[in-house]
């Protein structure tokens, strides 16, 4: 009896592993595929990148504009969800975070299933120059960030030693969140933080001076009605390619999305306590503002309140008002009263 319960016992074990590694096998071919999917079949390939131009892109100190990929100032504006992934514009902006051009390029998230895919697809040609994607076998988040044409360095943007110190900032809700390492293939470059309370930001600072040379906030909530809003600018010392600090945004815009808490407050504008609607919130520090509903009743009660003026009223309030006496009539009056009165002393005499 105990040999036929440990058989079966094996027998199970051996089914429950097999089921588990055809999964798993299923599960990387799967992704093999969906990564295929997204950077060699749209376009991420060496050789049609040869010569290329890169629009859309700008120079800097650090180097020129096939060296950052992308604007100097640029807004990450959140697009509605397609069947096959969602997405971010990049459009350039200028000094007053306004928006200054058509958009440029397409922050495109590709669905698998052990990792997600990122891909950036210029407009211009709709050519995809960069893909991103997460480092397994990492403690903590770890992404990298290649080039399609192989140029340049490889970013890697990880937690690495930060990981406990992070979970502890976070558990203790301090007001700067994760911190993550920037490196330039092997060399370490720089740090990003986060700021997961009140104004949802990202600064990116250079590790020996510790100077902000890029930065990143969340502009708004409610872009056409709905969709995030983020805000990218880096500095003209940035040593740092432009598409790193865009990159790195784009995992944080990603993350708060999917946030179950939405309600965070972005740059001027401060959310209503107790309100259901997490995006339905609009700048009140310039002026004060009503409902329709009370404006329209607080009119009617107006309106009742004070009497209207028609013809038929102002007749009636003329016949009622008393008459003004004019000069010829006050003196008549006058005359009148002063005649009775000699003649009222004249029959006294009498």
């Amino acid at each position: 009896m105990k040999d036929k319960v440990k058989k079966g016992c094996r027998t199970c074990g051996y089914a429950v592993g097999v089921v588990f590694l055809v999964v798993f096998i299923c599960a990387w071919i799967v992704q093999f595929a969906v990564f295929y999917f997204a950077t060699s079949m749209s376009g991420c390939t060496g050789s049609g990148l040869e010569d290329y131009s890169y629009p859309g892109a700008e120079a800097s100190e650090a180097g020129p504009a096939s060296w950052n990929l992308m604007p100097k100032i640029s807004l990450l504006a959140e697009r509605e969800p397609m069947w096959y992934g969602e997405a971010f514009d990049v459009i350039p902006s200028n000094e007053a975070s306004n928006v200054a051009s058509a958009p440029v390029g397409t922050w495109w998230q590709t669905w698998g299933p052990i990792f997600y895919t990122y891909t950036y697809e210029d407009v211009a040609n709709s050519q995809t120059t960069m893909y991103m994607r997460r480092k397994l076998l990492r403690i903590g988040q770890c992404h990298v960030i290649e080039r399609c044409d192989g140029k340049g360095p490889v970013v890697t943007f990880t937690e690495g030693n930060k990981f406990f110190v992070n979970r502890l900032r976070k558990f203790f809700k301090m007001n700067q969140g994760y911190s993550y390492k920037i490196y330039l293939d092997d060399e370490f470059v720089g740090v990003a933080e986060e700021t997961q309370h009140g104004f949802q930001s990202l600064t990116f600072r250079d590790d020996k001076t510790g100077k902000s040379i890029a930065s990143s906030v969340l502009k708004e909530r409610h872009f056409h009605g709905q969709y995030d809003l983020w805000l990218v600018n880096n500095d003209d010392d940035d040593k740092l390619p432009y598409y790193v600090s865009s990159a790195a945004t784009l995992l944080f815009a990603f993350h708060t999305i999917n946030e179950d808490a939405r309600k965070v407050v972005s740059q001027g504008v401060k959310p209503d306590q107790g309100s259901s609607s997490d995006k339905d919130h609009s700048p009140h520090f310039l002026s004060a503002e009503s409902k329709p509903e009370e404006a329209a009743t607080e009119l009617d009660e107006a309106k009742v309140a004070s009497p209207q003026v028609t013809p038929a009223t102002a007749t009636e309030s003329e016949e009622a008002a008393p008459a003004v006496p004019t000069q010829e009539e006050k003196k008549e009056q006058e005359e009148d009263a002063k005649q009775a009165a000699e003649e009222k002393l004249e029959e006294q005499r009498v």
